[in-house]
């Protein structure tokens, strides 16, 4: 009978180093801020004119006729420029063409100074409104 020859078997070698090779990970400094240009200062909002400030008025309470007034026989039409803020609340308002009598210029302006407005959107945005009211003082007794 015959013996089979035996199958040589690799030789692994183990050649030693100076020292184990450790992975090294190269850590690099923080990076340098970037400095973003400074946002723009927002642009002021839009302020557009409308002709109908009435149709689009939530709350307002008419002027009260001053008794002083009354007793003088006072009358005429006050024209208020105003301007309506982002809110639909009046921002600044001014008197554009006087009735004659700075009392019923007074009235008229404590008045509409409490009025609101729906606010207005132009492409989704609320806008300023730029307008004017007419504040008619009449007296039906003479």
């Amino acid at each position: 009978m015959t013996v089979p020859a035996p199958v040589p078997r690799p030789v692994i070698a183990m050649v030693p180093t100076s020292a184990p090779q450790v992975p090294t990970m190269a850590i690099a400094a923080p990076p340098a801020p970037v400095s973003a240009p400074a946002p723009a200062p927002p642009s002021p909002p839009a302020t557009v004119t409308s002709d109908a400030l009435g149709t689009r008025m939530i709350s307002g309470a008419p002027p009260r006729y001053p008794v002083e007034s009354r007793r003088k026989k006072e009358q005429g039409t006050v024209e208020l420029a105003l301007v309506l803020g982002l809110d639909g609340r009046v921002e600044s308002i001014s008197v554009a063409t006087s009735s004659g009598f700075a009392r019923l210029d007074q009235a008229a302006l404590e008045a509409v100074r409490r009025w609101r407005w729906a606010p207005t959107l132009r492409d989704g945005a609320p806008v300023k409104v730029r307008g004017t009211v007419e504040i008619p003082f009449v007296l039906n007794n003479l």
